[in-house]
């Protein structure tokens, strides 16, 4: 392969990269974003966000809100989730465990994988006691500040650790630990007790309890917890709760 054809395959690769830049900065709660808002989140030009939007449009990737001039995502996209979810089949090995873990702490209870630098809500289970008030599918949320998020940060190789913890880190609350060791050494805490703790660090008024799920091979699946206002958990509560989800999703850990 010549100079020339080398240079246009890592042109190839990094226009890639930008276009899936663009669809990552749809969330749950922005779910509309137009040209100059994209441009401003990933600081590229006007002219190559609208370009990239028109390509995904003509595909079907993403649709433009006529009353709005904004852009969401397409069903393609929600096509190509369907068959990874299909194809994964998590949620629905998880789910007996999580509805087991939310009737017993009755609490609302999360399942989570790592997302690059973010845990991906895959499942929400409440009680029978509560209502659900939101649909978390799909949602992210960092990881240094949740207890999904930093019970699977927590079992990364080193090198993984220290480059989210020396990253600008947003303090979502005054509990937010910002600081990087604080952060290191919080993550060394819950290696030593198999479980973390969201202490109103992602959102104040809420303590959450975490733990990892490993698969057979001993590598992290994702993580389990149980979440809710803050003066319900206690440090005995938080102890109970962890050896709870704990103790249920262990026979899981065998077949993932």
């Amino acid at each position: 392969m010549g100079t020339a054809d080398t240079a246009d395959k890592h042109s190839a690769v990094k226009s890639l990269a930008r276009a899936m830049r663009v669809l990552e900065c749809f969330t749950v709660e922005q779910p509309e974003l137009g040209v100059s808002e994209i441009a401003r989140m990933l600081d590229m030009q006007k002219s190559t966000v609208f370009n990239i939007l028109s390509t995904f449009q003509d595909s079907g990737y993403v649709v433009k809100n006529p009353q709005t001039s904004k852009y969401y995502l397409g069903f393609k996209l929600l096509h190509l989730g369907y068959i990874v979810n299909q194809h994964l089949g998590l949620r629905e090995i998880m789910l007996p465990s999580l509805t087991e873990i939310a009737e017993t702490c009755r609490e609302v209870c999360y399942f989570g994988t790592l997302n690059n630098d973010e845990v991906l809500y895959i499942e929400a289970v409440y009680p029978s006691t509560q209502q659900p008030t939101r649909n978390i599918l799909g949602e992210r949320a960092p990881l240094f500040c949740t207890g999904l998020g930093k019970a699977m940060l927590a079992y990364l190789p080193e090198e993984r650790i220290a480059q989210v913890a020396a990253r600008e880190k947003k303090a979502y609350t005054s509990h937010t630990l910002v600081d990087d060791m604080a952060l290191i050494n919080n993550l060394s805490e819950i290696r030593m007790n198999g479980y973390a703790v969201d202490n109103m660090e992602h959102e104040f008024g809420v303590r959450c309890v975490a733990v990892p799920l490993f698969g057979a091979d001993g590598g992290i699946m994702g993580a389990v917890s149980v979440s809710g206002p803050s003066p319900r958990f206690d440090p005995q509560t938080i102890i109970q709760d962890a050896n709870i989800i704990r103790e249920i999703i262990r026979p899981l850990q065998k077949c993932l």
